[in-house]
């Protein structure tokens, strides 16, 4: 039996040695640009996770505003203007301005000459923008503006015994200072640069 005992307790004692060989055995380089990989692939997902995250929640703000806007909408044209000026949301109001532009172009717009000389520094902002898309939107607002009310802009009378005439004449002045600083987008080649141009030949006949 002792013998047996022995003999168990050395194989116990060669397993052990045995294990404590293998984990001290040095990683080959293969092996090693595996783990490396896996571990960089780890870390690359959790970047990917965190970044749908930050997305997911810029969405979901985005949503939200976008319901209120709704609601004002509905409510009250100029209600949704000054919300639009409070937010300061550049991506909510890219999704609402082809809608004002859109009722510009009906007989009977909710949007006021007043609402339009509010947004007017937020336009300018969009006209500023880098992506030709959001250009699109601003200058075909820019351009419903304009001919909504061209007969009353290229009037050379200045009233000035009402607000609707006090806004023509700073609508008239805001629209000269914007084409100062975007004449630019004439330059860009295509349907960009030909709308632009369209808006500088009416720029241009204001008195």
């Amino acid at each position: 039996m002792a013998n047996k005992e022995n003999e168990l307790t050395c194989s116990d004692d060669v397993g052990v040695m045995l294990f404590n060989d293998i984990c001290g055995l040095p990683v080959n380089s293969a092996e090693a640009s595996k783990m490396a990989g896996a571990s960089s692939k780890y870390s690359d997902l959790t970047e990917i996770s965190k970044d749908h995250e930050a997305m997911t929640r810029v969405l979901f703000g985005r949503s939200l505003r976008l319901k209120v806007a709704q609601t004002l909408w509905r409510r009250n044209a100029s209600e949704l203007v000054a919300y639009l000026i409070r937010i300061e949301d550049t991506g909510v109001l890219l999704d609402c301005l082809p809608v004002l532009t859109n009722n510009l172009q009906t007989e009977a717009p909710c949007l006021s000459l007043g609402c339009c000389v509010d947004l007017m520094p937020l336009v300018k902002v969009i006209l500023a923008s880098k992506y030709e898309e959001n250009i699109m939107v601003g200058l075909h607002w820019v351009q419903s503006v304009i001919r909504k009310w061209w007969p009353e802009l290229k009037n050379e009378k200045r009233l000035r015994d009402s607000s609707e005439d006090r806004n023509i004449e700073v609508m008239k002045q805001r629209l000269k200072d914007l084409w100062k600083e975007g004449a630019q987008s004439c330059l860009v080649p295509g349907s960009t640069g030909e709308l632009a141009k369209a808006i500088q030949s009416y720029l241009s006949q204001l008195p």
